[in-house]
């Protein structure tokens, strides 16, 4: 009965931690759509890693991230709408719509994007279109 007991809960503790990672998802997307790098950086561990899938590196730390994110914030206008999301181990898996503006056009991609936690900050987040 105690080994069951012990299950359930650490079941119940992964489920809580997965909900709290898509929550973060969720709240980093918000601050994006505000353009708000700062708040948007808040969300990432300081040794973030961004990618194009499957290893090409973009960016990488809280710095370069801010500076990338404020240029296209002031550049493209960019906002992303949350259409599906996966929950798996440390991983969320979000199939977003994102919209930029390129020379006064308003575009629309949808993207797929894997947020990979580290002690409850982003630390990866690999882009595939």
């Amino acid at each position: 009965m105690k080994s069951w007991i012990a299950i359930i809960s650490l079941w119940s503790l992964s489920a809580l931690a997965l909900a709290q990672h898509s929550a973060t998802v969720e709240r980093q997307v918000a601050a994006y759509n505000s353009h708000d790098a700062e708040h948007y950086a808040s969300f990432f561990h300081d040794d973030i890693e961004v990618y194009n899938y499957p290893d090409s590196p973009m960016t990488s730390g809280k710095g370069a991230l801010i500076e990338a994110t404020t240029s296209a914030f002031a550049k493209h206008q960019p906002t992303s709408e949350i259409l599906n999301t996966i929950e798996l181990n440390d991983k969320v898996i979000t199939l977003e719509r994102a919209t930029f503006k390129v020379q006064n056009t308003r575009q629309e991609m949808e993207v797929v994007k894997i947020y990979q936690f580290q002690s409850g900050k982003i630390r990866r987040m690999t882009f595939m279109k």
